[in-house]
């Protein structure tokens, strides 16, 4: 489980981090390895510089041996010779138990006790870093007994040199000289076996416990290493899994849920936005939709009939009346896709998709025309035809509109008949009728004079104007009787 300051820092940090705390990990491991392997070999420097001393104080008392047997002086300048190496291990032994230990001294002596130089850095500090160890103690305790047993034969080295040297020494004095060369190496022998065996457990010991911290390092680098892993992933792929659950929901149109967000990391961001952008998009959406109902519910309830045709003259989009119409004259189910030719009469095509053509180029073409269908009826249709547009000004088809006038041109012919009638009227008014009303006028005002006498062709007269008046009448009511039939 990340802390919470973990989660909300970047993925790039956490990647740093991550790879930090394993560089890390993977240098400490590196180091305890590198200080396992130079104490490993210290270890064995020193289990060969036991072999050294241990073969040069056998060689030493050997020939000092043989020296009180032969008296010949080069087997004491190898007494001697062989002498100096397990004192200069001592010599290093006391330089480095000093309170102060004299490095200096100490790698003169290691190299006067025969030990490699490559070897001698590793020993110094061995013997420093694992002093109060308990093995290591016991193993210095040991060698330091086997050095003060060792340097018996020194003083009695010196007395068999000078009574050698002096003649003055007899067989039974070299004896008690052998006895004591012999009772020394024997004092030494247990010494040395302790110090060997004491420096062997040690080792294995030493070995134990580097390997175990070398494998309790490699846990450590490798569990650290897959628990940052796995957290760092399960914390970005927790994320990402959130924010691609929400996503492929609005790919589906689903628009009601929003990320949750777990962190305050570029992924945190992500989701923050994401969720922004998709509240923006659900207002949007909910915009777009209200206005395609409002466009919609326009659409539908127009009685002309809308189409909207691609640039290949198919149908991508019509309205109800379209729908009706081309059931009741083209027997035809009205789908997308449908090219002009299935529902467009053969004789109107080629002027069809020449106004759609046109259209396209933008120009608005307006037509008043009159068809004739196959069942028999006419009508006159008010055509547009005009280039639809993207958001972006591109033209991606043709939006076709038809309109049924027919009752407006049957009434504009009635009122054109309607106004040659009434022409006509005129005409009689003014032509046919003008005679009687005249003659009647006139009779009238000679009826009006005072003390006339109405004779009776002045009656007969009066009463055929009027007849013919009354006709022309007849007739006007007639012409306008029919011509609103």
């Amino acid at each position: 489980m990340l802390p919470a300051y973990f989660k909300n820092t970047s993925i790039s940090k956490k990647l740093y981090f991550s790879v930090g705390i394993m560089a890390f990990l993977i240098i400490v491991e590196l180091c305890a390895l590198s200080f396992a392997l130079s104490t490993l070999s210290a270890i064995r420097a020193f289990v060969g510089g036991e072999g050294l001393w241990s073969k040069a104080q056998k060689d030493a008392t050997q020939h000092l041996r043989l020296y009180a047997y032969s008296g010949n002086e080069d087997d004491y300048y190898s007494f001697q010779h062989y002498l100096k190496v397990p004192l200069g291990d001592g010599k290093a032994r006391v330089a480095l138990e000093k309170p102060e230990p004299d490095i200096s001294s100490a790698r003169q002596g290691l190299l006067e006790g025969r030990n490699h130089p490559n070897d001698i850095d590793g020993m110094i500090k061995l013997m420093l870093r694992f002093h109060d160890n308990a093995y290591l103690a016991q193993t210095i305790h040991y060698w330091t007994l086997a050095e003060n047993s060792l340097k018996k034969l020194i003083p009695l080295a010196n007395q068999l040199h000078q009574a050698t040297r002096a003649g003055t020494l007899t067989e039974a004095q070299k004896n008690i000289f052998r006895n004591k060369i012999n009772q020394i190496n024997d004092e030494i022998t247990p010494m040395e076996d302790g110090f060997s065996f004491t420096l062997g457990e040690g080792s294995r010991w030493l070995e134990n416990w580097v390997l175990r911290i070398l494998v309790s390092l490699a846990l450590t680098v490798e569990v650290t290493g897959i628990l940052i892993a796995v957290s760092v992933s399960r914390s970005i792929q927790k994320g990402l899994s959130a924010v691609v659950s929400v996503a492929e929901r609005m790919a589906k149109g689903l628009l009601d849920r929003r990320v949750q967000v777990y962190s305050s990391d570029e992924i945190g961001r992500l989701a923050t936005a994401f969720n922004t952008m998709a509240g923006h998009l659900d207002g949007t959406v909910s915009q777009l939709q209200d206005s395609e109902t409002r466009l919609r519910s326009f659409f539908e309830s127009s009685r002309a009939c809308h189409v909207l045709l691609d640039k290949e003259l198919n149908i991508s989009a019509f309205n109800k009346p379209a729908v009706e119409f081309a059931r009741k004259h083209c027997n035809l189910e009205l789908k997308q896709g449908i090219p002009a030719h299935q529902w467009v009469q053969t004789d109107r095509l080629l002027s069809f998709m020449t106004h759609c053509e046109m259209a396209m180029e933008g120009q608005l073409v307006e037509i008043e025309t009159k068809i004739i269908y196959s069942n028999g009826e006419n009508i006159w249709w008010s055509l547009i035809f005009e280039g639809a547009c993207n958001t972006a000004g591109e033209v991606i088809g043709v939006s076709y509109h038809a309109t049924d006038i027919t009752r407006r041109v049957q009434q504009e012919q009635e009122i054109k008949a309607q106004n040659e009638t009434l022409k006509q009227i005129a005409f009689i008014q003014s032509h046919e009728m003008r005679r009687p009303v005249a003659s009647i006028l006139g009779l009238i005002n000679i009826f009006e004079v005072e003390d006339y006498v109405v004779t009776k062709d002045e009656l007969l007269l009066l009463k055929k104007a009027t007849e013919e008046l009354d006709a022309q009448i007849h007739k006007i009511v007639d012409d306008i009787n029919f011509k609103t039939v």
